[in-house]
């Protein structure tokens, strides 16, 4: 899945910050499916 790269590139800790919203539009990804895997639990480390 993509998810975890949009999130590692939003990541404010991450060396260049990439909005989500350009990481989505780049990667021709819609925004709303992102945020829900971001919300549902056990998503990531």
């Amino acid at each position: 899945m993509i998810y975890p790269l949009v999130r590692d590139l939003a990541a404010t800790d991450a060396a260049v910050r990439v909005p989500v919203a350009v990481t989505c539009r780049v990667l021709k990804l819609a925004r709303q499916p992102y945020y829900r895997w971001l919300a549902q639990p056990g998503h990531g480390p």
